[in-house]
C-alpha cells in the first residue's frame, strides 16, 4: 500500500453511488440541508466516475451552493478563489459561476444591491442565505429601505423604514412612549433583528435603564453589523471589558457621546486656574477627572499633559504624592502604570534631581522586565542602563558631596554595606549593561569611566571588549594608549601590530606608531643610549607622518637634545640654526625648543628670542599648539607670551585663530579661546560656525548666569550652521556642551537645569543678530576658576524624596 493511501483522510466516506438519478437525489438533499460540502464531494465523485453531461452539470450545481453557502459565511476571499478555479476547469460554465465571483467582490466592498436584486425573485434556501449575508454585512438599513429592486410594500422595506426613522430619532433625543411599537413588525429571524435590539439597547441607555440596555445588548449576535457598536455601549454605560480604545472611529464615537473633547477643556482650564492659585486640592481633583478623558485620546496627548503637569508640580514644590495617586487611577492598565513611572524619572531628570531620576529609574526597569515590557537581555535594557548612567554629574566632586562622603571608596563602602542602593554606582550600572548586552557603545562608555579613575581597570575593561569583538578599533587603541603610559612599549607594538591588521590608514593608528617610537628615542635618550636614540630618529622622519606640518621641527628639537645631552654642542647649534631656517619663526622655534628641553627632559631651556611681532607671535603660538598636542606631548607657554597673544590678534590668518580656539581650551585658558574666536567671528568664511563653537564652549566656563545662557545661543547657532556645512563632528561638539550647562550649577540653591529645552532650531535671522552682537562684544568675561579639593565632613545623608512610582503632566492650552 502506498503511503498515500496510508494517510487519515480529512472528510467523511462518500457511500457508493448506484445510479445517476440516486445521486441527483442524494446531491440535491444535501444542499437543500445546508450540507454543501457533503453535497460537493459526493458530485465531484460521480462526476469522476461518470463523465457525463449530466454529471457536469451535477457537480456546477454543487459548486454554486457551496459558493454561495461560503459567502453567507463572510468567506469572501476563499470564495472568489473557488470561483476562479471552477471557471478554469469548466469554462462552459463560467457564465453561472462570474456572477458569483462579481456578488463576492461587491459584498467585500459593501455593496448590497446585487444580492437585494436577487432578494425578490429567490427560492426559500437561496433567500435564508442572502438574509444571512444581510445579518452580517448590513452596516446601513437605509440600504434596505431604498432598495428600488424590492417592491415597496415588500415586509423587510417597510421593517426597514422603520428601523431608519426609530435609529434616527433615538440618536437624536429621548423617544415618545410607544414609539418603539413599530419594531414589533420586525421578527427575530429578520436581518433587521439585531438593529432591533440596538435600537431598544440605545433607548435603555438614554433613560438610565442599565439592566435593560445590557440585557438587548447582550442577545445581538456577535457576527452581525451593529455587534461592532456592543463594546463602545458597555463602556459608557460603566461595565468593564475590553475595548479597542486605539480605533479613530471608537474615540470619536466615545466623544461625541459623552462630550470629552468639551468636558476636557473645562478640566483643563480648571487645573491650570488651581496652579496658578498654588491649590493642590482642587488641581488633584481637575486631574482625576480629566486622566479618564484620555482614554480615547492619542497616546501622546496623554503623555505630554502628564509630563507637564508633573513639571509644574515640581516647580511649585507641591506634594506629589496625591497627584501621582491621581494619575495611576486606574490600576488595571498595568502598562500605564510602568510608564508614569518612566516619565517620572525624565521629569525629575529634567529638573536636575539625578538621584530621585535614578530611584525611578531603577523601578522601571525592574518592573518593565519583569513583565516582559523590556526583554532581561538586548539592546533595550542596557540603552536604559547607559541612560542611566549619564545621569551623574560629570564632576565625581558633586557626586561625593552628594552622600557626603570623603572618596569613592567610601561610596562603594556605603554600597556594599547596604545603605545605599548599588544603582548610586556609575561602575556598577555599566557593569550591568554590559552583562545583558556586550555593545561597542556599552564597552566604550566603560573604558572612558574607569580611565579618570583606575587605569588598570579600564585597561581591563578593554581588553575585554578587544576579546568580545576582535574585529574592532577602539579597544586596541585604547590598550596601545595604556601600554604606552606604562612604559610597556614592546606590548603597545604588538598590540599596534593588531590594530594596522584591522585598519592600516587609520589616522590614530598612523600616529600611535610615530608617538611609540618617538617615545622610545626619548627613553634611550634619557638612558644615555644615544646611538639607539638617533637611529629611532632616522627612522622616525621616514615616517609619512614626519612629513606632514612641523612634525620634522619636533624631532630636530629631540636630536637637538641628544646633542646637548652627548657633549656635542657645535652639532646642537647647527640643529638650531637648520630649525630657524626651516621655521621660518623665531618665537615657534623657542616654544618647540624649551618646551622638548624643559618638559621633556628637564634641561636649561635655550636662550629667548628678541622681541618678535604680533603676527609671528599668534603664529607661532597656534603652529606650536597644533603640533604638541598632536603628539601629546607638553607645551610650555611663557604667561607673558600668552597675555600678548591675547590682547593683539590682529592680522591672524583663519586657520591660526581656530587653532588658538582649540589650543585654550586643551591647555584650560578660556580666555584665548574667546579672544581668538571674537577675531574669528569679525570675518565671514567656512570657519565661521567652528568660532561660533569655540566662543559658546569658553562662555561655558564663565562665571555669571549671563554668560551662559550666552553660551547657550552660540552653541544652538554653531550647531545649526555645522548641520547646514555638514560638519557632523561639530553638531556633536555643540550638543554634548549644550548637554554640559544643562546640568545645574553647583552654585545653584534648587537643583533645577539652565533653561535649555528650547530645541528648535534657530533662523537665519536670529543667527546674524546673535553673530552680530557677538562681534561687538570683545570685554573678556570673568572666568570661573577650580575649586581646590577639600575635606569633607560626614554628616547625616538627606533623606530621599517620597516619591510615587509614576508621574505625569499638564498640557496647557491657549485660553
Amino acid at each position: 500500500m502506498s503511503k498515500r493511501d496510508k494517510r487519515p483522510s480529512h472528510h467523511r466516506p462518500v457511500q457508493p453511488l448506484t445510479s445517476p438519478e440516486e445521486s441527483r437525489v442524494r446531491v440535491e438533499s444535501l444542499i437543500a440541508s445546508g450540507n454543501t460540502r457533503g453535497a460537493l464531494d459526493l458530485a465531484k465523485q460521480f462526476f469522476k466516475e461518470a463523465r457525463s453531461t449530466e454529471a457536469e452539470a451535477l457537480v456546477i450545481a454543487a459548486y454554486e451552493a457551496r459558493i454561495g453557502e461560503m459567502l453567507a459565511q463572510g468567506l469572501y476571499d476563499e470564495a472568489t478563489a473557488l470561483a476562479a478555479l471552477v471557471g478554469e476547469r469548466f469554462p462552459a460554465h463560467r457564465h453561472r459561476i462570474v456572477p458569483l465571483v462579481r456578488q463576492s467582490k461587491a459584498i467585500a466592498a459593501g455593496d448590497l444591491r446585487p444580492l437585494l436584486a436577487e432578494l425578490a425573485a429567490a427560492a426559500r434556501p437561496r433567500r435564508q442565505e442572502i438574509e444571512a449575508i444581510l445579518t452580517r454585512e448590513l452596516r446601513d438599513p437605509r440600504l434596505l429601505a431604498d432598495a428600488d429592486a424590492l417592491a415597496a410594500d415588500e415586509p423587510l422595506r417597510r421593517a426597514a423604514r422603520a428601523v431608519c426613522d426609530l435609529f434616527a430619532a433615538v440618536t437624536s433625543g429621548p423617544l415618545p412612549e410607544g414609539a418603539l411599537a413599530a419594531l414589533d413588525q420586525v421578527s427575530r429571524h429578520s436581518p433587521l433583528a439585531p438593529w432591533k435590539l440596538l435600537i431598544r439597547a440605545l433607548d435603555a441607555y438614554y433613560r438610565r435603564a442599565d439592566g435593560v440596555a445590557l440585557a438587548n445588548l447582550d442577545a445581538i449576535p456577535p457576527h452581525a453589523a451593529p455587534a461592532r457598536l456592543v463594546p463602545v455601549l458597555r463602556h459608557l454605560i460603566g461595565e468593564p471589558g475590553a475595548l479597542d480604545q486605539r480605533s479613530p472611529a471608537v474615540g470619536a464615537l466615545i466623544k461625541a457621546v459623552s462630550g470629552g473633547r468639551t468636558l476636557l477643556r473645562q478640566h483643563l482650564l480648571r487645573l491650570g486656574r488651581a496652579l496658578e492659585a498654588r491649590d493642590p486640592g482642587t488641581a488633584v481633583a481637575a486631574v482625576e477627572r480629566i486622566m479618564p478623558l484620555f482614554d480615547f485620546e492619542p497616546v501622546p496627548v496623554k503623555r505630554i499633559f502628564t509630563a507637564t503637569v508633573l513639571q509644574h508640580w515640581y516647580r511649585l514644590n507641591l506634594n506629589l504624592t496625591p497627584l501621582v495617586e491621581a494619575l495611576r487611577r486606574d490600576r488595571r492598565d498595568l502598562d500605564w502604570q510602568r510608564e508614569t513611572q518612566r516619565l517620572i524619572a525624565l521629569t525629575l531628570e529634567r529638573a536636575g534631581a539625578w538621584e530621585e531620576a535614578l530611584l525611578f529609574w531603577d523601578g522601571y526597569l525592574t518592573a518593565a522586565t519583569r513583565a516582559g515590557t523590556l526583554p532581561a537581555a538586548g539592546r533595550a535594557p542596557a540603552r536604559v542602563l547607559l541612560h542611566m548612567a549619564e545621569l551623574f554629574p560629570a564632576e565625581r566632586e558633586a557626586v561625593l558631596d552628594r552622600f557626603c562622603v570623603a572618596s569613592e571608596e567610601d561610596l562603594e563602602a556605603l554600597i556594599r554595606a547596604g545603605e545605599l542602593p548599588e544603582y548610586l554606582d556609575r561602575g556598577r550600572l555599566l557593569a550591568r549593561a554590559r552583562r545583558v548586552d556586550p555593545d561597542p557603545r556599552v564597552f566604550q562608555a566603560l573604558v572612558a569611566h574607569w580611565a579618570t579613575r583606575d587605569p588598570r581597570l579600564a585597561e581591563a575593561e578593554a581588553e575585554a571588549w578587544r576579546q568580545a569583538r576582535p574585529r574592532d578599533l577602539e579597544p586596541l587603541l585604547h590598550l596601545v594608549r595604556a601600554t604606552e603610559r606604562r612604559g610597556a612599549h614592546r606590548r603597545a607594538l604588538d598590540l599596534l601590530d593588531r590594530a594596522e591588521a584591522i585598519n592600516r590608514v587609520h589616522p590614530e593608528v598612523r600616529q600611535s606608531r610615530f608617538r611609540l617610537l618617538l617615545a622610545s628615542a626619548e627613553r634611550r635618550i634619557r638612558e644615555g643610549r644615544f646611538a639607539l636614540a638617533l637611529a629611532d630618529l632616522d627612522r622616525l622622519e621616514k615616517e609619512p607622518v614626519a612629513t606632514s606640518g612641523d612634525t620634522s621641527a619636533y624631532l630636530g628639537a629631540v636630536r637637538s637634545v641628544a646633542a646637548r645631552r652627548s657633549g656635542d654642542g657645535a652639532a646642537a647649534v647647527r640643529l638650531h640654526e637648520e630649525l630657524a631656517s626651516r621655521l621660518g619663526n623665531g618665537t615657534m622655534l623657542a616654544l618647540i625648543l624649551s618646551s622638548v628641553a624643559e618638559e621633556s627632559f628637564g634641561l636649561e631651556p635655550p636662550d629667548a628670542p628678541g622681541p618678535a611681532s604680533p603676527a609671528e607671535t599668534v603664529q607661532a603660538l597656534a603652529r606650536s599648539g597644533d603640533l604638541f598636542r598632536a603628539l601629546d606631548r607638553p607645551l610650555a607657554v611663557p604667561p607673558a607670551l600668552l597675555a600678548r597673544v591675547e590682547h593683539d590678534l590682529s592680522g591672524a590668518s583663519p586657520a591660526d585663530l581656530h587653532s588658538l580656539c582649540v589650543g585654550g581650551l586643551y591647555m584650560g585658558r578660556p580666555a584665548l579661546t574667546y579672544a581668538a574666536s571674537g577675531e574669528g567671528l569679525a570675518g565671514d568664511g567656512p570657519l565661521l560656525h567652528r568660532f561660533l563653537l569655540a566662543r559658546g564652549r569658553a562662555l561655558a566656563a564663565a562665571a555669571s548666569r549671563r554668560e551662559r545662557d550666552r553660551a547657550v545661543l552660540c552653541l544652538r547657532a554653531a550647531r545649526e550652521l555645522a548641520g547646514r556645512a555638514r560638519d557632523m563632528d561639530a553638531v556633536r561638539d555643540a550638543s554634548s556642551a549644550i548637554d554640559a550647562l544643562a546640568r545645574p550649577h553647583e552654585t545653584a540653591p534648587w537643583p533645577l537645569r539652565v533653561p535649555v529645552a528650547d530645541t528648535e532650531p534657530l533662523a537665519t535671522e536670529e543667527i546674524a543678530r546673535l553673530i552680530t552682537a557677538e562681534r561687538a562684544r570683545r570685554q573678556v568675561p570673568t572666568f570661573t576658576a577650580e575649586k581646590a579639593r577639600r575635606k569633607r565632613q560626614r554628616a547625616p545623608r538627606r533623606p530621599q524624596r517620597d516619591l510615587f512610582d509614576d508621574f505625569f503632566a499638564f498640557l496647557k492650552k491657549n485660553r
